[in-house]
């Protein structure tokens, strides 16, 4: 371990007794049921991010010690879905803290997000979706070629899954696609194809939800230019996920400029599950009735899919702040 968690002693006492509780909370969420899961991973997620502050050469005096959670909840009530319960963004606290200690815009204050534009946002969720669920997911996005076109160079790439009502509603108005992907900042100067502009390139995904879009990014590079140094150039407007090899488009939300940092993503969301299971633990049990609630089958799976995740995203951003 390099940087402040090394250098300064209170910071190293913080980081190492942080990663303990959160070790211990997330061993605690294993092996609970979802009744109260996302509390233990909430809290597991909370002293990971102090563990964070700790380590990062970005705060600095007293800033590393995390306050308050900086975010609160709006509307608790379920009765018309989980989609609708809110989050709030505050203008300090720990929400704001872990955004600064890992260089990510943090989330406008006092904007209020519902758990359905949040929840497409964690790549693990699509696979089980959340009803009424927002239409602007977090894109998978995979480079595929480098092309020459005259002068020009473009990068042709792979997002999906875009929603099917995205297509839709394309093939009545293709100004629509544009609207859709001006939520993407890393996607900024996209083109159709540079040979024929109007042109949608869609590709079939057999049964599987969404759809494939190949869409063209615009290149610095020479005509000498390797496939490879294509493919690097796009991938430094993407954000890494969990691997090297592991690349998404992420929107911004609200007031944005850049991207939601997806380590704040699955902060939010969780924060929103477990003060709910917390403080209403009557609508956290109907929301979690497996036999009766349409919403229980997408908690459970984000919340098995946390106990992997949230460790590992932690882990990679421990590294990172570490490491400036």
């Amino acid at each position: 371990m390099k940087g402040p968690a090394q250098a300064v002693p209170d910071r190293r006492s913080v980081f190492t007794a942080a990663l303990e509780q959160a070790q211990e909370f997330m061993e605690a969420a294993e092996g609970a049921g979802p009744a109260t899961r996302p509390v233990q991973i909430f809290y597991s997620l909370s002293q990971f991010g102090r563990a964070i502050a700790a380590a990062s050469s970005l705060l600095h005096d007293g800033e590393w010690r995390l306050k308050a959670h900086g975010i609160g909840t709006r509307n608790l009530d379920t009765s018309l879905g989980l989609c609708h319960v809110e989050v709030e963004p505050h203008a300090r606290g720990a929400f704001v803290g872990i955004a600064r200690a890992i260089g990510a815009e943090p989330l406008p204050a006092k904007e209020r997000l519902a758990l359905g534009e949040l929840w497409p946002l964690l790549p693990e969720a699509q696979s089980v979706v959340l009803p009424g669920s927002g239409s602007v997911p977090v894109l998978h996005f995979a480079p595929v070629a480098l092309v020459h076109r005259e002068e020009k160079r473009w990068c042709r790439l792979s997002l999906l899954p875009v929603p099917s009502l995205v297509r839709d509603k394309t093939e009545e108005d293709p100004a629509r696609l544009d609207e859709f992907l001006g939520h993407y900042p890393s996607l900024a100067g996209w083109s159709h194809t540079p040979d024929v502009p109007d042109s949608i390139i869609w590709k079939a995904r057999d049964d599987r939800p969404g759809e494939e879009l190949e869409i063209f990014l615009p290149s610095r590079l020479g005509r000498a230019a390797r496939h490879e140094e294509g493919a690097e150039e796009a991938l430094a407007r993407a954000t890494e996920y969990r691997g090297s090899r592991d690349f998404y488009a992420f929107p911004k939300l609200g007031s944005m400029s850049e991207p939601i940092h997806p380590l704040l993503a699955w902060w939010a969301v969780l924060f929103g599950l477990s003060i709910l299971a917390r403080y209403e633990p009557e609508a956290w049990a109907a929301t979690i009735d497996i036999d009766r609630s349409p919403s229980a089958n997408a908690v459970e799976h984000l919340l098995e899919q946390a106990t992997a995740v949230v460790p590992h995203l932690a882990l990679l951003a421990i590294k990172d702040v570490a490491s400036r």
